[in-house]
């Protein structure tokens, strides 16, 4: 078969890894190249069929590790920022636990290569089978069994192509799924170079069935709900640790700087506003909730902002803060006018080494090494939230804090729930004082609204602020990041019933098919012969 390929064979496999991490970053905001998503795809199929043939288990680990660390090095480095800050600690030690987490943060790629290896030792498996049916399950069962501490999906590499990633709808563990099979064709293609143009037709045939279902979606109408006229505020507050809590003349100037930033969106409004919304940590550790606890967070100071807003807007106020309740507790709040009652939803997917300790009990030293780390307990599955608008149209949006928006099952969960007309995130990137960060966690955002096919709204304290479309468009233009700004949106929503095929199917179908397909490969191929066993069976 290789003297009939066009795909060169290299000496040195484990070198490939570097530009395929390259070629992943490029496929990540900022910069976004989907062709560089195919890139990165087909090199780790070439790899991938390498280690099958080699069948070396530790050079399959060293893969692994090496992947898992080129990855973080070139496409989220920015996570040393977040340890250097949270952890307080200087250079050398938070670069030492940098690079711990870089070797291990992406072990899910380790189910790829270990289980093609694993499979191909014991079974004879046809090119054509190993590439089609087995490396795409792979790659699907990898997003499924591998919790992450900033998840990434292998669709995500192709969220920033317009056409291509309307497969969303269907999930992004589906978008990965295609992709990677469209990979595999155009492998396979060229292994077939030896024969002619129509031969190819049945490798660019399923590639052309994807394009279509991706032009249906894309050309799909969506019957929308009530045009919103929203206020987005972003403050620019910096990160604050502990000690600032203790500053009042810094509590004191940033109050006062939210509250400025308020009324200025108030003021210069081109329309009656429907909802005013302020990020996640404008205001950090306080919160609006009376209780005697010592523990309390409540600032009458941040009651009294907080329903000026609303009085002078007469529009109900979307903001965050932190409240005591059984617990410190990370809230998105909607505050109502005229009554000027709160409605709260406390955060349910709180973030590892950020809001809580994993394993903090049985090792309390933790603490001395992430002394940034709250103390936060999560929230519980609740209802939408509800507001009236200046036309007196009810209206509900799925509450999102930070990092939940990362999470497609708990968007899913939250919609199959309680339907909504839109989502709104609010969050705070600025711990980790990097551009590529924002944007590849705002580039979440995009993945959801095509799942969900409802408009995703992202307020962020230093910014990206934006919103997308069901269709991951963007609907305004991005406000400048670290900087104060204030955007304005007219949000048209979508009516309740809005539904896609990931909303009312879930990933458990593909999930389903994707081991089926293991099982179907492994009982459809002949044992492998081993090169010893031959030897011994020719010499009896």
């Amino acid at each position: 078969m290789r003297k009939h390929s066009k795909i060169p064979e290299i000496k040195y496999p484990l070198l490939l890894l570097i530009p395929v991490a390259f070629f992943f970053a490029l496929a990540l905001e900022p910069f976004g190249f989907a062709s560089a998503g195919f890139l990165c795809i087909f090199l780790l199929l070439y790899f991938t069929k390498q280690l099958s043939i080699t069948s070396n288990w530790k050079q399959t680990l060293a893969a692994t590790l090496l992947f898992s660390s080129f990855v973080t090095l070139t496409s989220f480095y920015w996570i040393w920022n977040a340890i250097r800050n949270i952890s307080g600690q200087g250079i050398v030690i938070s670069s030492l636990v940098f690079f711990v987490y870089a070797v291990v943060s992406f072990y899910k790629i380790g189910i790829i290569f270990f289980g093609s290896v694993y499979l191909t030792r014991l079974r004879n498996i046809k090119d054509t089978y190993f590439f089609l049916f087995v490396l795409p399950s792979l790659f699907l069962i990898s997003d499924w069994i591998c919790p992450m501490i900033f998840p990434v999906y292998w669709g995500d590499l192709f969220r920033n192509n317009i056409l291509w990633r309307q497969m969303a709808r269907l999930g992004t563990e589906v978008l990965g799924f295609v992709s990677v099979i469209s990979a595999s064709l155009l492998y396979l293609m060229i292994l077939k170079s030896d024969k002619r143009f129509r031969e190819y037709t049945k490798y660019l045939l399923p590639i052309f069935c994807f394009f279509s279902i991706n032009l249906y979606f894309l050309a799909e109408t969506i019957p929308q709900g009530p045009t919103l006229h929203l206020a987005l505020l972003q403050p620019n507050t910096e990160y604050a640790k502990r000690e600032i809590q203790e500053n009042q003349v810094w509590m004191t100037k940033t109050i006062q700087s939210v509250y400025d930033i308020g009324l200025e969106a108030i003021r210069n409004s081109p329309k009656p506003i429907d909802l005013l919304v302020m990020p996640e940590s404008a205001i950090p550790f306080l919160g609006t909730l009376d209780s005697k606890d010592p523990n309390s967070t409540y600032s009458k100071s941040f009651v009294e902002i907080t329903e000026s807003l609303v009085r002078l807007s007469n529009a109900p106020l979307v903001f965050n803060e932190l409240v005591w309740e059984e617990g410190s507790r990370n809230s998105l709040t909607l505050l109502q006018p005229v009554s000027l009652l709160p409605d709260r939803r406390y955060k349910q997917v709180l973030l590892p080494f950020g809001e809580f300790l994993p394993g903090e009990k049985n090792f309390p030293w933790l603490r001395s090494l992430f002394p940034e780390t709250s103390h936060h307990i999560p929230g519980k599955l609740t209802d939408a939230l509800r507001f009236q608008t200046k036309t007196g149209e009810q209206v509900t949006f799925s509450p999102l804090i930070c990092y939940e928006i990362l999470y497609p099952d708990l968007v899913r969960r939250m919609i199959e729930h309680s339907p909504s007309e839109f989502i709104l995130n609010l969050t705070n990137d600025s711990w980790f004082e990097s551009q590529t960060e924002t944007k590849q966690h705002a580039g979440a955002g995009r993945l959801r609204s095509i799942e969900t096919g409802r408009p995703v709204v992202r307020v962020a304290v230093t910014g990206l602020t934006t919103a997308f479309d069901p269709w991951g468009r963007e609907m305004m233009g991005e406000l400048q990041t670290f900087q104060k700004a204030i955007g304005y949106l007219d949000l048209p929503t979508v009516l309740q019933a809005r539904t896609t095929p990931y909303i009312r199917f879930g990933p458990s179908p593909w999930r389903f098919m994707a081991v089926f397909l293991i099982f179907f490969v492994f009982f459809r191929s002949p044992r492998r012969i081993l090169l010893n066993k031959m030897k011994n069976e020719i010499e009896i």
